[in-house]
């Protein structure tokens, strides 16, 4: 009992000592808004965490893995500092929430930010299992922590070619590999897309390609400012559509083609 008392006075101290240094560098991160608040939040996930649980026999079992993942500008802004301080309150928040009402954990409980060029603001997701550590190399960057949904699914492979049409031949080809399962591969004029399309009508972070466990590949719009167009039809701002070979994609003013090649042998959805 005294241990835990040490362990919650600690966890005080500490927290007040977080804050105080998060006030004096807000200056530089007022964009990051409520969305990294801790006191937004903490409520946000407990309240999550209620509507997560379930019944084993004689426990109630509350989640223990907790993804937030954010679109990549808010990433990014955040800065490797900031995500880590995160990671680490809301963290012993949710262990202290679950473990005041008294419920079960599979294992130790772990919050992991991340960013997803699908998601709009912020996307919260729940499971239960087994913390698996990812070890960053000093000079690697960090990328999306291992999704919640801990389902068994046979990995797709695939590798993308976006080609120049007649009005765009000069255009380099595009090529990238994905995974299901994987991280989505950006499209835009910054050099932190794996696409790097050097167009003024392109924007920084235009869209992006993400493929499904059933070898499906969408497309999402990442609120560009002159659109994300496939076979000649607009997509709203934040949409998403699903394309296949042959399809004809444009970005901005940038007209190419798709060409879809499964990597496991497998046909196309």
């Amino acid at each position: 009992m005294v241990n835990r008392i040490e362990y919650f006075v600690r966890r005080l101290f500490e927290r007040i000592g977080g804050a105080m240094d998060y006030a004096l560098r807000r200056g530089t991160s007022s964009q990051v808004g409520a969305r990294t608040d801790l006191t937004v939040l903490i409520p946000q996930i407990e309240r999550a965490i209620e509507e997560h649980l379930r019944s084993e026999e004689t426990r109630i079992v509350a989640p223990n893995l907790i993804e937030l993942r954010y679109d990549y500008e808010t990433y990014t802004r955040m800065g490797h500092r900031r995500r880590e301080y995160l990671e680490r309150e809301l963290s012993s928040s949710a262990y202290e929430y679950i473990y005041n009402r008294r419920y079960s954990l599979i294992d130790k409980v772990q919050v992991k930010l991340g960013y997803d060029a699908f998601t709009r603001g912020l996307e919260v997701k729940f499971g239960f299992g087994q913390v698996r550590e990812v070890v960053i190399a000093k000079n690697e960057s960090p990328a999306a922590p291992v999704s919640a949904d801990y389902g068994v699914h046979s990995v797709k492979s695939a590798q993308i070619v976006l080609r120049g049409t007649m009005a765009w031949g000069n255009f380099p080809e595009f090529r990238a590999d994905l995974q299901s399962g994987g991280d989505p591969v950006g499209i835009g004029r910054n050099v932190a897309n794996e696409l790097i399309i050097k167009d003024p009508t392109v924007s920084n972070f235009h869209a992006a390609f993400l493929l499904r466990p059933d070898g499906t590949l969408e497309i999402a719009d990442r609120a560009s400012a002159n659109g994300t167009y496939v076979n000649g039809i607009l997509m709203g701002t934040g949409d998403r559509a699903i394309v296949r070979d042959g399809d004809r994609m444009r970005f901005g003013e940038v007209e190419l083609i798709l060409e879809l090649k499964m990597k496991d042998g497998s046909a196309q959805p």
